[in-house]
């Protein structure tokens, strides 16, 4: 427990110091993701997964987050599952759709980016007593940019992410009827030859309730506050807003063996 609030800690306030300096640039949004999953027989420890994310946003400063896109995503992904609670995972395409954020009225001329992606994540469980934390390690290569008439950019992204489910009405986070809180902190880190010098570019922040039913299907919503650090570095996008996610988990026997939750 120390070293995951130690973990915790060393993440959040480098983005909470560097915020206070910053010019806050305000951004309503709304968050969608979901998250479908399942081994490829009741033997095997080989698995597929996929992911979709919608997202909207409000338009300078405005309170409606629903009137404007701001990301659509698909990926699919190959997995592993080397012990009961460490899984690998592979995205070797994944399509991005994004708009720029729009909290100043410059922002509305920026163009749509169109993004390739490859991924490969790491998740590792630990569970104290009724407290189920996850440790998640993404590590992304990008091509930002694939449509752009001055050519792609390139670029590295290290994240990491601490989350913790605690149940409600149960004393297990994988019993069937669970309530639950969730909450969850990411840090990410960018790097490479076609990047700027804001490489602690975003910290996201989620905190809600979530509820598991069938055994293998969850939904969650909650509340996400989130930093994105500009190139300029003397500006950030503090969005907030509303997130959903609904989680097919694990349809095959195998999730008797494997109790696995994104």
């Amino acid at each position: 427990m120390r070293k995951c609030l130690l973990i915790f800690t060393l993440i959040v306030l480098p983005f909470i110091s560097s915020a206070q300096e910053a010019e806050n640039l305000d951004n309503r949004i709304l968050y969608t993701k979901w998250y479908l999953a399942d081994f490829f027989n009741d033997s095997t420890k080989w698995a597929w997964e996929l992911d979709v994310v919608y997202r909207r946003q409000s338009e300078l400063g405005e309170n409606d987050f629903w009137s404007n896109p701001l990301r659509y995503s698909v990926r699919p992904w190959i997995a592993y599952q080397f012990t009961k609670l460490t899984r690998v995972s592979l995205n070797p395409i994944g399509i991005f759709n994004s708009a720029p954020r729009f909290p100043l009225e410059s922002d509305l001329d920026r163009p749509f980016e169109r993004e390739l992606r490859t991924t490969l994540q790491i998740n590792n469980y630990a569970n104290y007593g009724r407290f189920n934390f996850t440790h998640r390690l993404r590590f992304e290569s990008r091509w930002r940019g694939i449509d752009n008439p001055e050519g792609v950019q390139h670029n590295f992204r290290f994240r990491y992410r601490i989350r913790l489910r605690t149940p409600l009405n149960t004393d297990y986070f994988y019993k069937n009827n669970t309530l639950y809180i969730s909450n969850y902190h990411e840090v990410h880190v960018e790097f490479g030859r076609d990047y700027g010098t804001n490489y602690l570019s975003q910290n996201r922040n989620f905190v809600g309730l979530g509820y598991r039913f069938w055994d293998w299907t969850r939904v969650e919503l909650g509340y996400i506050y989130q930093f994105n650090t500009r190139s300029n570095n003397t500006q950030v996008d503090v969005s907030r807003g509303p997130m959903f996610y609904l989680f097919l988990d694990v349809l095959s026997r195998n999730q008797r063996k494997y109790k696995y939750s994104f």
